[in-house]
């Protein structure tokens, strides 16, 4: 059972790195015409979230999941779909005002493929571009919720990079080289911290890596094991790990100590992303190895499945 899951999260890792009684009336119809509003591009969606590559909270009740298809979306109890950017998302980022991404573009779609990095929003027909379209598709990428500081592994040299590890603090105009010390091999997944543009971790096939520095130099903050997915607060970091048994962490650097979160049954499987409401700290997701996703709003006491092996609930 253990070597299971075990190769399952090789098999992941390889294939990374290849929103008066007159008065209450007003106000309520105005918040219902608003919602439809920001839900204009939104279908009704049913079926299976294929090949995730990342999750987020883009707003306090929308909980997205780039896949395959373009970004499916979890809100309210419902599941739905952009009516935009239906491409095969790879490297995925939540930021205060839409997300990241990279990948390869859809079947509708005139980007060039690979598409580099883009900037989008689910209620917006445009990508803004910062790059690489045509060279570079970002399986692992990084960005700063708040600060938008991006953190790119390369993996085939393009115009501007070589191999390696990559930061930009402006949007892609130029970029700078990590020296990555003490970091260690096979890189799945980057996070960076909303605010604080220098603080990031990246997780491994050994573990997870925390740098201050701006990835100068990097520090093993996890037991020796499989890391998965990994998500900053503002003072916490969250990431699985997984040693033979599933695990979620909450890492404190202040006082660098490292406790648990209470992880649904999770058979044969582990975490491969986890997601927090930057609004409600307490609203936790999770999507695992074995394609199931998990949700809970009360730091994980309880949770609710909402997809069971790639089908949606």
């Amino acid at each position: 059972m253990k070597n299971t899951v075990w190769v399952l999260l090789i098999i992941t890792m390889i294939l990374f790195i290849t929103g008066c009684t007159g008065s209450e009336e007003s106000g309520e119809t105005d918040t219902e015409e608003n919602e439809k509003v920001e839900n204009a591009h939104l279908s009704g969606f049913e079926g299976k979230v294929k090949h995730v590559h990342g999750i987020g909270f883009l707003e306090k009740d929308i909980l997205a999941f780039a896949a395959h298809e373009g970004i499916k979306i979890y809100k309210n109890e419902d599941w739905l779909a952009s009516d935009f950017h239906k491409n095969d998302y790879m490297g995925f980022a939540a930021v205060k005002d839409g997300f990241y991404t990279s990948g390869h573009p859809g079947k509708a779609s005139d980007l060039p493929n690979p598409i580099g990095i883009q900037q989008g929003n689910i209620n917006e027909k445009e990508l803004t571009s910062y790059g690489f379209e045509g060279e570079s598709d970002f399986h692992a990428m990084g960005v700063g919720y708040n600060n938008e500081a991006i953190y790119v592994l390369n993996q085939v040299p393009n115009s501007e990079m070589d191999q390696g590890l990559y930061r930009s603090f402006n949007k892609g105009e130029t970029w700078e080289k990590l020296k990555a010390e003490n970091l260690g091999q096979n890189i799945f997944q980057i996070a960076v911290h909303p605010d604080d543009k220098k603080t990031l971790a990246i997780s491994t096939e050994t573990g997870v890596y925390f740098s201050k520095d701006a990835g100068g130099t990097f520090e093993l903050i996890s037991e020796p094991g499989q890391a998965g997915g990994l998500h900053f607060s503002n003072d916490r970091l969250l990431y699985g790990h997984y040693d033979g048994m599933p695990s979620l962490k909450e890492y404190d650097w202040g006082s660098e100590k490292t406790g648990d979160i209470q992880l649904p049954e999770l058979k044969e499987d582990a975490v491969m992303y986890v997601a927090q409401n930057p609004e409600v700290i307490e609203n936790l997701a999770i999507f695992t190895v074995q394609g199931d996703s998990f949700i809970t709003n009360d730091s994980g006491e309880t949770w609710e499945k909402i997809i069971d092996k790639g089908r949606v609930k």
